[in-house]
């Protein structure tokens, strides 16, 4: 899952603020976990996954920051002990981009040899993202529901599903010492189960994510040739730097640059230290962040940066095809830097003259920046409530989404992920998996999987040379980093579930206006206002309530 953005979390998560920049909050719950919606039962027992072969280039007790390492396992370590099924099938129903896997009766190896590995027909529904939302209503007004569902619970139509008792609750089932049936879904930390629980109880089987999945880059090349340099003190000198950048007009090859070519909001809230949308004041109420001073601020100066050049005039543009400027400054997924085979190495190949870096981001005033953790677990996968009526069927449903589940450093994970060794894939001088042969559309049959264990950072080889600077700006952004305290509610409002979209659009409109000078910053008090006569309050209003029932 990549870091969850204003837009998608509008209204669904809070302030877990720090003390000096948006209040002060409670942090998540622990030990018995019981909601408005049942009695009490034991979170799960955590079990974490056996150690890696290999040691950490960098270790860290930062929260929001994960290890980092720069080798794979030696050896693969075996996760699941137990017999295969008993041979019946086990349906899903799960996301798919592209092409759907070839068939099992044309032939697909992968696909044989996991129901072989299973002990069960494993008999998958693909659904193509764009649709997914769509023919998910379907599923459930069918009243047909597979038995293992992805589901993306930021979603009103999924979320839904679980209000609806589709799915089955399974606190009591995972409750305590009862998950260490299962190893891998035993080996997820408390907080992850915690954010995701709804009215308290177990529906989903989350996957742990990264804290932190996106960071800012700049083009070192084009900084180098600036006054301020690579390390602007604050919001002042960091415009100058952007400002200087758009005034050279052309870089390596002739192509043009500004200070930024395409507008990611996330850097700007980060750099005025604007935090979540609903947080905490000091008062201890919740309050829309556009009510604060500081973003206030931010429009202001974002706007003063527009006007003066800082944004490439498509900047605003939502195809990415728009944009053939280069930029001082970008928004990227760690995924597409560090951690991938190509990142910053085919970046500078494709472009001689060009040099990248990770950037620091200051804060506007000379202090640290702000940066909101994203909630600590992405996809999900629930149990059909039909199919969990019966303890031996459910059993081996959750045996099934075990073995799916296998934590990296695992045999079970490197077929799960990679498939057959010389058919889907090879390992590579560092002991890499490497997609190769022509059988790779076999692949993707086992989505409805959520992984476990290791959550690491790990960055290839090819990006050795910035390995020191990856590891110093995330520590930096994780040193500066506050939780959320509406994890685990965010079905608690069901204003937000149907109104979400709509109150979404209407921020994004305004503050893109603001900036592009179509709107003025003086007008924010009427937007405040007419965002929460639109929904804005009752939003408030029950995720106020939700925290009183939490505890929190």
């Amino acid at each position: 899952m990549v870091e969850f953005s204003r837009r998608r979390l509008l209204g669904a998560v809070g302030a877990a603020a720090a003390a000096a920049t948006v209040g002060s909050t409670a942090a998540g719950c622990s030990g018995s976990a019981g909601g408005s919606a049942g009695g009490d039962y034991d979170m799960p027992t955590y079990q974490p996954a056996p150690d890696l072969d290999v040691q950490p280039h960098f270790a860290t007790e930062t929260p929001g920051m994960e290890h980092v390492y720069t080798d794979y396992p030696k050896t693969w370590f075996k996760s699941v002990d137990r017999e295969p099924g008993s041979g019946g099938k086990v349906t899903t129903f799960q996301l798919t981009w592209g092409d759907p896997s070839k068939p099992l009766e044309d032939g697909n190896q992968y696909w044989a040899e996991l129901n072989e590995r299973l002990g069960v027909s494993f008999e998958p529904q693909f659904v193509p993202q764009p649709v997914f939302d769509q023919k998910f209503a379907t599923m459930l007004a069918s009243g047909e529901v597979p038995d293992l569902v992805f589901v993306n619970d930021q979603s009103a139509v999924n979320l839904q599903g679980i209000r609806d008792g589709a799915f089955a609750d399974l606190s009591e089932v995972l409750s305590g010492d009862n998950i260490l049936k299962w190893p891998n879904l035993a080996a997820r930390k408390e907080e992850i189960w915690q954010a995701s629980l709804k009215d308290g109880r177990i529906y989903q089987i989350p996957s742990p994510v990264w804290a932190l999945t996106n960071l800012p880059v700049m083009r070192t090349d084009l900084v180098d040739q600036t006054a301020v340099g690579r390390a602007p003190a604050d919001a002042d000198q960091l415009l100058a730097m952007l400002k200087e950048v758009s005034a050279l007009g052309s870089g390596p090859g002739g192509q043009q640059v500004y200070g930024v070519n395409k507008y990611d909001p996330i850097m700007w809230y980060r750099l005025f230290k604007v935090g979540p949308d609903w947080q905490l004041d000091d008062d201890g109420e919740l309050v829309l962040s556009a009510t604060t001073d500081r973003y206030r601020q931010m429009l202001t100066w974002l706007a003063q940066a527009w006007a003066e050049g800082v944004f490439d005039p498509v900047a605003m543009t939502t195809n990415p095809a728009d944009i053939v400027s280069g930029a001082a400054l970008a928004y990227k997924a760690v995924g597409e830097t560090a951690v991938s085979a190509d990142g910053f190495a085919l970046w500078e190949a494709d472009l001689p003259g060009a040099a990248y870096d990770f950037f620091d981001m200051p804060g506007f005033d000379g202090s640290g920046q702000l940066v909101v953790r994203n909630i600590p677990y992405g996809k999900s996968t629930c149990v059909s409530a039909a199919a969990a009526e019966d303890e031996d069927r459910l059993t081996e449903i959750l045996n099934v989404l075990d073995y799916l589940s296998a934590p990296f450093g695992s045999e079970e994970a490197l077929f799960v992920a990679w498939g057959q060794e010389g058919r889907h894939y090879e390992f590579d001088a560092n002991g890499i998996p490497v997609p190769t042969g022509d059988d790779l559309n076999e692949l993707g049959v086992q989505y409805v999987g959520v992984t476990s264990g290791d959550n690491s950072y790990r960055v290839h080889p090819n990006q050795s040379v910035w390995l020191d600077s990856f590891v110093q700006v995330m520590e930096s952004m994780a040193q500066h980093s506050i939780a959320r305290p509406l994890e685990g509610l965010e079905g608690a409002s069901d204003t937000f579930v149907t109104k979400g979209a709509q109150l979404r659009q209407l921020w994004d409109d305004f503050e893109r206006g603001v900036i592009t000078g179509r709107e003025s910053v003086d007008d924010l008090e009427s937007f405040v206002d007419n965002f929460m006569s639109q929904g804005g309050t009752m939003v408030r209003d029950e995720y106020t309530q939700a925290l009183k029932d939490a505890g929190k």
